[in-house]
């Protein structure tokens, strides 16, 4: 083989797996900054998910029924320090919701302190350090608690939307 010729072919060898390594190095790498106000509330969402994922591993002694889907809120703005909200769409109806928490909540150790039933219910239950107040509501009902957690409202009388507020009894209580 001619000389010339064989240095030629490993010049070009040479050439294209540079040309390779350069044209690999230019990939287009994602911005740290989100593209579009999608992005952003995308990025919100997982946050809020995040911190309400976070509450709930400290609440072991609060029963949420199986089957339960979460209503992540907006906006956590109008939460204070000491209270935490949380909501769930769930399949029980109201009574059977009703039902569920007024027998869990004695187990888990809360002493329940009134009951009112009328086109909601509400129940309230106390620990030595907190105080629980859980409203259980025709899912569908037009309510403020709904509009603020940012609830799709839908017509189903089967099904209920249960919120629960948790507040410290005292600024040294555990939340």
């Amino acid at each position: 083989m001619n000389p010339i010729r064989e240095d030629l072919v490993t010049v070009r060898c040479i050439t294209i797996m540079v040309f390779c390594l350069f044209l690999s190095s230019c990939t287009k790498q994602p911005s740290l900054q989100p593209k579009s106000n999608n992005d952003q509330l995308l990025i919100d969402n997982q946050k809020n998910l995040d911190l309400i994922l976070q509450q709930e591993a400290m609440l072991i002694d609060i029963p949420i029924p199986l089957y339960d889907h979460r209503i992540i809120p907006s906006d956590f703005s109008s939460f204070t320090s000491d209270t935490l909200v949380f909501g769930y769409k769930s399949p029980l109806s109201r009574a059977q919701a009703r039902d569920f928490f007024m027998n869990q909540m004695e187990r888990y150790g809360w002493q329940h302190l009134v009951t009112f039933d009328t086109s909601e219910s509400l129940l309230q239950f106390a620990s030595p350090d907190r105080f629980c107040t859980i409203i259980i509501k025709k899912l569908g009902s037009p309510c403020e608690e709904q509009q603020r957690m940012g609830h799709d409202i839908v017509q189903d009388s089967s099904h209920s939307s249960i919120f629960i507020y948790i507040k410290k009894a005292s600024p040294e209580a555990r939340l």
